[in-house]
C-alpha cells in the first residue's frame, strides 16, 4: 500500500524504522529549500561556514518536545553552533489538530510550535509534500550535525541533545553512530504531547504500541547485525595490514 505523507491518522505502517536514507555521516549534505514562517526561502548553502545542528519535530511529536530544555541549553553553551528547528508533518494528527492541508497552514503552526514549547531555536518550515524531510530520511525526529564545509559529521534517527554535545566537543571526528535504542518519551511528556491531536490521536497510538514495539526492536536487532558487520571488516582490513 502506497504510503500518504502527510496522513489524516496515525500507523505504524506510515513508517519504516529499520531504513534511514539520506546523507551519512562523513557525506556531504544534501541541499534543501525551507521557508521561514512568513513564507521566505531559506537554503542548507545560507549557513555554509558555520556549524549546524538541524532537527525535525512537530507539535504532536513527543519525541521533539522532551528535547526543547536540552537544546536550549546548548544553544546558549555553544554561541558558535547554529541550531534549527525543521517543522515537518505532524506525528500523530487527530480531530483536535489535524494533518497539513496547505503551505500557509503548515508555516502558520510552525510558529504555534514554538509559541507552545517555548522553543528559543529558529524554526524553518518543509514544504507540504516533505521534500527535505524525505531527503534526510523521514523519521520524526532526526538530528544532522553538520560542519562549516557542508559535511555531515553526525546524524541520529532519533534526537537526543547529550549526544549531540559530546558530537559538539569532538568536532574533528566522524560520528558513524547513527541509531538510538528507544521505543518512546516518558508517559508525562508523551501522553499529552499527543492529546495535543486529540483523543483520537492518543487512541491510535495506544492501539499502535505493540507494534511500535516491535518496529523499534527490529530495528535495534538490524541497527546491531550492521555493526558487528562493520567491525568484523574493520579487524579483516586491519588483519590484511600486517
Amino acid at each position: 500500500m502506497a504510503k500518504t505523507y502527510n496522513y489524516v491518522r496515525y500507523k505504524m505502517s506510515e513508517y519504516d524504522l529499520g531504513k534511514f536514507p539520506g546523507p551519512k555521516a562523513g557525506e556531504p549534505a544534501v541541499d534543501f529549500t525551507l521557508s521561514t514562517p512568513d513564507g521566505k526561502e531559506v537554503k542548507l548553502e545560507d549557513y555554509k561556514g558555520k556549524w549546524l545542528v538541524i532537527e525535525t519535530g512537530s507539535i504532536t511529536c513527543s519525541m521533539y518536545v522532551k528535547n526543547v530544555g536540552g537544546f536550549a541549553k546548548l544553544r546558549q553553551k555553544y554561541p558558535d553552533v547554529e541550531f534549527l528547528l525543521v517543522y515537518v508533518r505532524e506525528a500523530h494528527p487527530g480531530s483536535r489538530l489535524g494533518a497539513h492541508i496547505s503551505d500557509k497552514q503548515k508555516r502558520k503552526m510552525s510558529l504555534d510550535m514554538k509559541d507552545i514549547y517555548t522553543d528559543p531555536r529558529r524554526v524553518l518550515v518543509d514544504d507540504l509534500n516533505g521534500t527535505m524531510h524525505h531527503l534526510y530520511g523521514a523519521l520524526p525526529n532526526m538530528v544532522y550535525v553538520i560542519n562549516p564545509e557542508g559535511k555531515v559529521i553526525y546524524r541520529c534517527d532519533w534526537s537526543f541533545p547529550k549526544k549531540v554535545e559530546k558530537v559538539l566537543q569532538n568536532r574533528d571526528q566522524i560520528h558513524t553512530d547513527d541509531h538510538v535504542q528507544i521505543i518512546t518519551a516518558a508517559p508525562w511528556i508523551m501522553i499529552p504531547t499527543v492529546l495535543r491531536g486529540g483523543w483520537d490521536a492518543l487512541w491510535d497510538i495506544a492501539v499502535a504500541m505493540p507494534m511500535i514495539i516491535l518496529a523499534h526492536l527490529r530495528a535495534d536487532w538490524e541497527n546491531f547485525k550492521k555493526k558487528i558487520f562493520s567491525e568484523e571488516q574493520a579487524k579483516s582490513k586491519r588483519a590484511k595490514t600486517f
